[in-house]
This record gives C-alpha cells, structure tokens and sequence, in this order.
C-alpha cells in the first residue's frame, strides 16, 4: 500500500521572464519556437527526469535504468497508447535508452516510482515555453481570458487514503476520487494551473480558482465557482468577470426593488433582455444580467438533464430549477461597451471548450483509465498520463494554437504517431527539431470543417474580428 502523497501542484507560469528592446524599452513576449519547445522537452525529460530521479531515491547505483528513460518510456508509451500493457511500456523504456524486460518494469512500480512521477508533473508545470500569437477577436480586447473547472477521476477504494471519494451512487461509487482543477488561459493556450485534490474539496479551494488575475482579464467559470464575494474581490482588482445565474440568487433592479425572474424575464423565445441589477440578499453586488428565452425542444432537454441529476443524487427536482431551465441567464462585470450581448454570448459558449478539454485527456488520453490492481502502478499512470497532457499540450500549442481553425481531436492521432521519434531524439537536439518541424507541418491539417448549422466558435468569432 502506498504513502499517502496529497498533491496540490503549483500555478504553472506562462512565462518567468521579459524580454526588454533597447531601443524603446518595450516589454516583448518571446513566442512559442520549435527550438524553445525541443529544449524545454529536453530540459524536463532527460535531465530534470534525471535529477528527480535521483532525488527520490528511485535511481540507484546498481541499477541500470534511468530516470529519464523510466519518464521519458511512460510518456512516450502511454502517449502513443494510453492502454498499453506493461510489454509495451517495457519497450518504450527501450526505445528511450534503457532496455528492459516486463518483469522488470513491473517491479519498479513502487512508492519512488509514484514519487518520481509526482515530481515529475509538478516540475513540468514550471516550463516556460513563450506565448502562440492568435488572431484579434473579441479575445483580444481582455489582457487575458481565462477557464477555469474541474473534473473528477474515480480510483480504487484501495487508494482512499490517497485521494479521499465522497462514495456517491451507482456502478462508479468509490470512496476514493481525485479532482483535477485547471485554470486555462484561451487567449493564449496555456494551462497556467494544474491542481489535484480530493474529490471531496469544494472547487473554490483549488489553486486553480485563487490564481492571480491581471487588471483587464476575464475570468468565465462555471457554477461550482459561483461565490459573489469572489466576483467583488475581482472587480476591485480591475478584471472582468462571467457566469451563469445561480437559481435562487436573489436579483434586485438598479433601485433597489426585488425582481421576481420568472415573470420579469422575456417570455418569447429567441427574445433577449439586458439590464442592471444588485446581486445577493446581503451583498447587493452591482453586476449586469444579460438573459434569453430558449425554445421549447431545449427546455425539454435541459428538464431531461435536471431529472436525471436528481436520481443519480436520489432527491426530487427543484421546481424552481425547472422553471429557470426556459431561460439562459448570465452575470457579469463587464460594461457593454466593452462586451456587447452577443459578444457575451459566444464567450460564454466557450466555456465548453474546457469540458472538450477534459473530454480529449479522458477519452484520447485515458487519464481515468488503467489496466492494474496494483496501486502503486495506478497512481504512476495517474500521474504520467497528466504528465502526457502538458507535453501533448505543448505540442498542440506549437503545432496549431495559431489556427483559429485548430482541431485538436484530430491533432492527437497525429502526435500520437510521433511519440516514439521524439522519445528516441532526445540526446540529440537536432534530431529532436527535426521531428517536431514535420509535426508542426502535419498539424497544420488538423482543421474543422465551416458548419451551416452548428457554426463553430470559430466562425462564431469571425465577425467580431478586428
């Protein structure tokens, strides 16, 4: 049984320094390169992998295998298949320098193993890689847009004393889960936090949620963030914030009268309504409430959702929720001269591009998914598989971030193919350039199709460019 390890990783910093121009003194933000990604991959999997290795104790003088071809193997082979059996993997350690046999491996899936793999995360989430430039659109307009949410990933009940479950219902109940908090930044791509607690932590005691905000950036999070204290810190700060309504936050007008929604709101559908309103029974926060009546086909499937929530959690319907579910509402600090209400509508839809994100570590990655009984072998796989994300994330922010375009469901299958070339090259930066120069060009097709009936956020931003 292993050591109860708690995690809680730091904020991953986008960039640690500036670069300076002589002539006008301008702060100039260096750009995402092959040749800073190639060293940066480098730097953490070969000789960062190395020190860690030894630092944990899972390297050793009589043994022959590395730190770096241990990581830089489970990287390589999870990346290239998240179900890779433990032959598989024993190959990709070979193919990173150091052959083994699957006996062997397996045995090595110990508490050091679980550490250096830990380590490993928390060091990649300190690389600096630079910014990827994207297009003017009404992301632009903030210093910075950021999502921020988080997914649970259910473990055996053999690991509670790891990472404590709330047990919940059904087949997946588990007295032990992990929650991952990511905080991303879309205007730029990168993931600037990463957080794994318990899954009985509240989402507002991430790292993710308290991470510092810049003065004229926006910040979109979802329900579980849902804390107007928080909104009026952020205000005082200079950003921006959205969210959804709350269904039972009391809502008063700009004078002060208690509004009663349900009657209040357009009762057309398609009809929008805008208007100043105090937030909270107590705090009165000043906040702008954009809201639209949505068609009936998509009340039923929201009233379907809410239905379904409440027998998974073995409780009756709210009547008022399911009242709310014929409108969309959304609060925010933001003036309209600066985000108009349509504008506030496409940003908001957004916000599904962080639950697509966790869909892709999920489903491509296999982050949740393992094939051992051994506890110490799942919290390695835990751990290297989000360690797959960051670099399958660099990767995707070198190779296509640019592309409003970009496709990165597609994209994966694409690196997926080239784990193995880029885990062979790392001794030799040359070669390791090379092999993410003819990535960067596969990439480049990785694209969605224009859609006439479901536009994507991309053609949705269109007209907003500058």
């Amino acid at each position: 049984m292993p050591c109860p390890i708690r995690v809680k990783l730091g904020k991953m910093r986008v960039l640690s320094y500036t670069l300076e121009s002589p002539q006008t003194n301008e702060r100039i933000t260096p750009t995402m390169t092959v040749s800073r990604t190639a060293r940066a991959m480098q730097e953490m999997l070969w000789r960062r992998a190395d020190q860690l290795g030894w630092e944990t104790g899972f390297m050793e003088r009589e043994r022959k295998l590395t730190g770096s071809s241990f990581v830089t193997g489970l990287v390589s082979g999870w990346q290239n298949d998240p179900d890779s059996s433990v032959a598989g993997l024993a190959q990709a350690v070979g193919n990173a320098g150091t052959p083994i046999t699957r006996q062997g491996l397996d045995q090595r899936f110990d508490a050091k193993a679980v550490a250096l793999m830990r380590k490993m995360l928390e060091a990649s989430l300190e690389v600096v890689l630079g910014h990827t430039a994207v297009p003017d659109t009404i992301l632009s307009r903030f210093s910075a847009v950021y999502l921020t949410d988080s997914s649970v990933v259910t473990l055996p009940n053999r690991l509670s004393e790891v990472f404590a479950g709330s047990g919940g219902y059904g087949e997946q109940a588990s007295t032990s889960a992990a929650k991952i908090s990511v905080r991303w930044n879309i205007t730029h791509g990168a993931l600037e936090a990463l957080d794994i607690t318990d899954a009985t932590v509240h989402d507002r005691a991430s790292v993710a949620h308290h991470g510092a905000a810049e003065v004229g950036s926006l910040q979109i999070k979802d329900l579980g963030y849902f804390k107007l204290d928080d909104f009026r810190a952020l205000g005082e700060e200079g950003s921006y914030w959205l969210t959804r309504y709350k269904v039972g936050t009391t809502v008063y007008d700009e004078h002060g009268e208690r509004l009663s929604l349900s009657a209040w709101l357009p009762q057309t559908a398609g009809k929008r309504l805008e208007a100043q309103v105090q937030v909270g029974a107590r705090q009165r926060l000043p906040s702008r409430l954009v809201a639209e009546r949505v068609p009936a086909h998509v009340v039923e499937q929201r009233h379907e959702r809410i239905h379904e929530t409440a027998r998974r959690n073995q409780r009756p319907a709210s009547q008022l929720t399911l009242e709310m579910a014929k409108w969309t509402l959304y609060l925010t600090n933001a003036p309209q001269s600066l985000l108009a209400a349509a504008e506030l509508f496409i940003l908001a839809r957004y916000r599904w591009q962080i639950e697509l994100l966790f869909k892709l570590w999920k489903t491509d990655l296999g982050i949740d998914r393992w094939c051992t009984q051994n506890p110490h072998r799942i919290l390695c796989e835990l751990y290297g598989k989000l360690l797959v994300a960051v670099v399958t994330h660099w990767l995707l922010l070198l190779g296509c971030w640019h592309n409003p375009r970009r496709s990165l469901r597609q994209a994966i299958p694409t690196i997926r193919g080239l784990a193995w070339q880029w885990a062979n090259s790392l001794d030799r930066l040359d070669l390791l350039e090379h092999a993410l120069r003819s990535l960067v060009r596969a990439l480049s097709t990785c694209h969605m199709d224009r859609s006439r009936t479901h536009p994507r956020h991309f053609e949705l931003l269109e007209p907003f460019a500058a």
